[in-house]
């Protein structure tokens, strides 16, 4: 008689089965603009810090006091009190945590938005309903809300990835207080490029969590250092049951507070990275051929449609790695291009001018 598989054996099985982020290939020599790091923060800036922590912690110890530390730069740089910022280790741990411990069963989110959050989900069994998003990328709120009614737990990446657009602040507030007795869990990863954070409106709610990291604007992608926005209860039990003791390397925890100690740097080039997305959009909009959207991030979303293979194939052959996301809804030949330096910009602009 055959032996039945055994519980162990059908979760393998069915975790198999699942879709899952795949990771970039490193590509020595390339121009690298597919995964959005801040390249126009100044690499010796950055090093500069690094070494400068790696002067100053023991890593013989566990970190400490360099939590409490980061606590009041995240939370003066938010603009909230201590008690409602509480950290992780980048914000893909976060979301891991908070979908393995209020999850629920069921959660909305746009279509297309951040797959990895969609994947995350499935891996925990949590079904997910997609509600897409208008033609120009602009919301349907009445459909978003009455699925999200559905739901336990509600996702909204503002601004959006890989859209790159920022729902209206009006719009947003209306959906997340129609939802009061949902988890509304906004992702502003990319907020520091856009026009407005609601962390101030979220330590004012006790369903509404705020996700936020150093990753990008911060050009800290390496350190793994992300953060939360919530209520002070929320923040409380977050720190001291829900998250492990110590998510954070203390190397990392000094770091980021180097950093955010100098905030003024940060605070110039994210101001130059918008200029330069203005400038890049600009042009891009003289190309016939191609489709572009307005981004309020630190990448310009592209519909290439026919000219999707032509352009994808010279950018390659010039060492140019950017987001191929092919057809997305109605969406014909979409790519996503990170805003990096001047020149590594133009060097991609070229590119699509030639070919176009």
């Amino acid at each position: 008689m055959k032996k039945k598989n055994s519980w162990l054996n059908e979760n393998i099985k069915r975790i198999a089965w699942l879709d899952h982020y795949t990771k970039p290939e490193k590509m020595e020599g390339a121009i690298k603009l597919d995964s959005n790091e801040n390249f126009a923060l100044d690499r010796d800036f950055v090093a500069g810090v690094a070494a400068e922590a790696a002067k100053q912690v023991d890593l013989r110890e566990y970190p400490l006091g360099q939590m409490d530390e980061l606590y009041a730069l995240l939370a003066k740089y938010a603009g909230v009190s201590v008690e409602c910022v509480a950290l992780g280790s980048g914000s893909d741990q976060i979301i891991e945590l908070l979908l393995s411990t209020l999850g629920g069963r069921h959660a909305t989110v746009l279509s297309p938005t951040f797959s990895y959050f969609i994947n995350r989900c499935k891996l925990h069994g949590i079904k997910v309903y997609q509600v897409p998003l208008e033609p120009d990328f602009t919301l349907d709120k009445k459909a978003f809300v009455k699925a999200a009614k559905r739901s336990d737990l509600i996702y909204i990446c503002s601004p959006n990835n890989p859209t790159g657009n920022q729902l209206d602040r009006r719009e947003m507030i209306e959906v997340v207080d129609s939802l009061e007795d949902r988890l509304v869990l906004i992702d502003e990863a990319y907020v520091d490029f856009a026009d407005y954070s609601l962390s101030g409106e979220a330590i004012k709610r006790n369903n509404v969590i705020v996700l936020r990291t150093l990753s990008k604007a911060f050009g800290l992608a390496g350190a793994r250092v992300g953060y939360i926005v919530s209520n002070r209860k929320f923040v409380k039990i977050f720190r001291s049951i829900i998250q492990s003791p110590y998510p954070i390397s203390t190397l990392s925890l000094a770091i980021a507070s180097g950093i955010l100690a100098d905030v003024d740097q940060v605070k110039q080039t994210i101001k130059s990275v918008r200029l330069e997305r203005e400038r890049v959009f600009a042009r891009l909009a003289k190309i016939d051929g191609i489709k572009i959207f307005r981004s309020d991030a630190n990448f310009i979303f592209i519909e290439a449609g026919e000219n999707y293979h032509a352009i994808s194939k010279i950018l390659n052959s010039n060492g140019i790695v950017v987001k191929l996301l092919g057809n997305i809804t109605n969406h014909k030949g979409c790519m996503r291009i990170t805003i990096g330096t001047r020149e590594m910009n133009d060097q991609y602009l070229k590119c699509i001018e030639q070919i176009i």
